[in-house]
């Protein structure tokens, strides 16, 4: 410590009392019955009680009936001599009727102690409730059209899909092209409803614990879509992916999707290829995916992880890698996108966590 620093090694009794009434909590004694004995001055602000109006009043009149219990068993817990680890939520009635939410912890002083009674100390927080309340419904209602998107309107495009295909011998040459161009767009509003299927449950997780993916079958699965839905693109899995696992959850096929996907739309060349091969040590695995496309340039490799960047003038949604980003960053691992070393093309690496 700095020999010239001078604090305090003692408070006086009028520190003291300066340091209760300016703190921005309201410091209260309550006996073991719940009646308030002392309340410091910033009781209006934080519980809309002046400091004096509650003495004398038993704390447990005041504390909404659905919260009563819980407040209860913790003035047991600190009346038998214990603490509080965490902290009490409840509401409590303000003297103009309405209710404000209250966090508090207490603790009980040795018996010599010039203070008799439970000591609490109380913070306002109506507004981290009130958020973290708007943040669920709007989780519910995020929930709800998630379901919408993925059933309903996938269904009415499946109907179209299936009506197209049975126009296919009804219509001349002019209306095939009609046909097509519907068909097209039909495709890409059901990768639309896949996107938006994979951006709502990035949103939605929340903490979700990491098993042990094995890493071919997410790749392999992905493969196999696209061979059906590029059948002009080549695909090379080399057998180093066989017999890894990583931590992740069941988005891992999802940021494969993406950066197989990634690698045939945006190549420039009649006969996409791409690589995917892997390699581990101790603790991670990573993994690369190349094409023989034009490649990304050097000011645009951090940009196209961006939740609002196109990249590379794609006429997509824009957010897939930043769906591959967001979800390798949620597993502890990390993305990103470099040159390949013998041909025009990009790399993009994924290193995640090992599992095995």
């Amino acid at each position: 410590m700095d020999e010239g620093f001078e604090g305090y090694e003692e408070l006086t009794a009028e520190q003291y009392r300066t340091l209760i009434e300016e703190t921005s909590d309201v410091v209260s004694i309550i006996d073991e019955d719940g009646t308030i004995i002392y309340q410091s001055p910033d009781s209006e602000h934080i519980k809309g009680w002046s400091r004096t109006a509650l003495l004398g009043e038993n704390i447990m009149e005041y504390i909404h009936p659905e919260d009563r219990e819980r407040v209860s068993e913790a003035l047991g817990t600190l009346a038998d001599g214990g603490a509080l680890d965490e902290e009490v939520e409840y509401r409590l009635r303000r003297a103009d009727g309405e209710w404000t939410w209250l966090a508090s912890t207490g603790t009980v002083p040795g018996p010599d102690s010039p203070v008799d009674g439970i000591i609490t100390t109380s913070r306002n927080t109506t507004e981290r409730k009130e958020t973290k309340q708007k943040l669920k419904s709007q989780r519910d209602d995020l929930e709800l059209l998630n379901q919408v998107v993925r059933h309903d309107i996938r269904n009415d495009l499946q109907v179209v899909s299936t009506y197209a295909e049975l126009l296919e011998d009804h219509v001349d040459e002019e209306g095939r092209d009609h046909l097509r161009r519907l068909t097209e767009s039909n495709e890409q509003a059901a990768e639309l409803i896949i996107t938006a299927r994979d951006l709502t449950n990035v949103i939605l997780r929340s903490g979700s614990d990491l098993e042990r993916v094995p890493l071919a079958a997410a790749v392999d699965g992905q493969v196999s879509e696209l061979r059906s839905s590029h059948p002009e693109a080549m695909f090379n899995i080399a057998d180093s992916i066989d017999g890894h696992a990583v931590l992740a959850d069941d988005m891992l096929d999802t940021i494969f999707r993406n950066l197989l996907k990634n690698a045939v739309q945006h190549n420039d060349k009649d006969q996409p290829e791409v690589s995917i091969d892997a390699n581990a040590d101790e603790d991670t695995v990573t993994v690369s995916v190349a094409d023989n496309g034009p490649g990304v340039p050097d000011e645009q490799k951090d940009l196209i992880f961006g939740r609002e960047e196109k990249g590379l003038d794609s006429e997509g949604t824009g957010i897939g890698l930043y769906l591959v980003r967001e979800l390798v960053t949620g597993y502890g691992g990390n993305v990103w996108v470099e040159d390949r070393a013998d041909s025009p093309g990009a790399v993009f690496v994924v290193e995640l966590q090992r599992a095995d």
